[in-house]
């Protein structure tokens, strides 16, 4: 995940390059909309083990693509796109595993520890490639010869040893992923009582127009949110590094390790919460308080000017806001949340296919429009204001859609959800 201020620094990547990791992951979510159905009668973990397999050997090839910013990246953002198609999959896993009561509690500590490593491994990574750009600089300058061969191999070679260490390490987790027991649960179409969801991409499509008027409206608060997330989210880097003069350690503490420790601090509290509270209500919180980071981001500059300290407390109050509701974000739209929509197990990677799908487009269409307005020379920190705004609103939105479903007589939580459809045994004709 320091590959972009790698990029930056060692490369000299444009500002136009930095989406190109977005560009790429949205096309595989836009593949991820066949593959939900594909696999909606099928085993599951081959879904998860191929796709992750061929991640890890994108991060292991881009140790050999260091002498370009543009195929850095590019492998990056291959690899990023085989990773996010294995999200139908998961979540499908998660929800044949374990029962609705403890599922964001489940998935809460596993993303709790996460953080946790995440904090060690993207602090020491960058602690490495700011000693290797250094000892480069000394040994390229007037103390040259005074490292040893081994030392200067080292210093000069850093990103190339982390992407092989992150393809190793890629490759063992999805090893260990794959000796998950899944308690396979594959219904024969002939026995299916909704025959509406059958076929391929019809199959996947239908979630979208089979009557389900609530996923249509959760899907539009999702892309009003994901899009002016993606405006902004991949210039972050050239914000702290250019605008606010931060440097390898700095901009690696600001983008991961601040967020990850308020994740690690949060998630596993906010997992046992979610389990037992409205989907929507749980959006509103974490939305508002994730464009409030982008927003205190953007008015750093001229704060400082004003009271310099703030170069440091504006930036670290916004990733603290974004890091404590990251963890929700990350379980509710990639974990849980699908499924206080899809009506039966079988259906449960149609329907997570369908948001990938939606996430996919964000990130295309998202990264086209920064790519093109960067080229305009917009400043990042217009970006910034205008998506934290946005967020916010989707956050809004959210908040409303609560109060008309109450009003409905709604399902309050994704438990009573699921007791509507007889614990995902029975099938109604339908669901006001």
């Amino acid at each position: 995940m320091n590959a972009p201020i790698v990029a930056i620094k060692a490369f000299e990547a444009a500002n136009w390059h930095l989406p190109l990791r977005e560009l790429y992951s949205g096309i595989g979510m836009i593949a991820s909309l066949y593959l939900g159905a594909r696999m909606a009668t099928r085993a599951k973990m081959p879904f998860v083990f191929i796709p992750g397999v061929l991640a890890g050997l994108c991060s292991l090839t881009m140790a050999a693509a260091t002498g370009s910013a543009f195929w850095f990246l590019t492998l990056l953002g291959i690899g990023a796109m085989f990773e996010v198609m294995t999200r139908p999959a998961i979540t499908t896993i998660l929800r044949l595993n374990y029962p609705v009561a403890h599922r964001g509690h489940a998935t809460g500590e596993v993303r709790q520890w996460a953080s946790l490593a995440f904090v060690a491994s993207s602090v020491t990574s960058a602690w490495m490639l700011h000693w290797g750009a250094g000892h480069a600089r000394a040994v390229g300058g007037i103390a040259k010869g005074t490292l040893a061969p081994d030392l200067q191999w080292s210093a000069d070679h850093m990103a190339q040893i982390l992407m092989v260490l992150a393809g190793v390490l890629s490759l063992a987790s999805f090893v260990c992923f794959r000796r998950i027991q899944v308690e396979q649960d594959v219904i024969e179409w002939g026995r299916n009582p909704n025959p509406q969801l059958r076929g391929g991409f019809r199959g996947a499509l239908v979630a979208l127009s089979a009557g389900n008027g609530r996923f249509r409206r959760y899907l539009l608060g999702c892309f009003l949110d994901g899009f002016c997330q993606m405006l902004y989210f991949p210039l972050i880097w050239a914000f702290l590094s250019r605008d606010l003069g931060f440097g390898y350690v700095g901009c690696s503490l600001l983008m991961h390790a601040v967020p990850a420790l308020a994740a690690f601090a949060a998630t596993g509290a906010l997992g046992r919460y979610l389990d037992h509270t409205n989907p929507w209500i749980s959006w509103a919180w974490i939305r508002c308080l994730w464009g409030l980071d982008a927003i205190l981001l953007a008015a750093t500059p001229a704060c400082a000017v004003l009271f310099p300290p703030a170069l440091v407390i504006l930036p670290v109050l916004g990733r603290v806001l974004r890091g404590s509701v990251q963890g929700g974000w990350w379980i509710m739209w990639w974990q849980i949340g699908i499924t206080y929509f899809a009506p039966a197990r079988e259906d449960t990677s149609r329907y997570m296919g369908v948001m990938v799908f939606l996430n996919g487009s964000i990130r295309l269409a998202a990264s086209a429009a920064g790519i093109g307005l960067t080229a305009l020379s917009i400043p990042p920190s217009v970006l910034l204001v205008a998506g934290g705004i946005g967020v916010m609103l989707s956050g809004l939105y959210s908040l409303w859609q609560a109060a008309w479903e109450r009003q409905q007589r709604g399902p309050e939580t994704i438990a009573e959800f699921e007791h509507l459809w007889g614990g995902e045994s029975q099938t109604p004709a339908r669901l006001d």
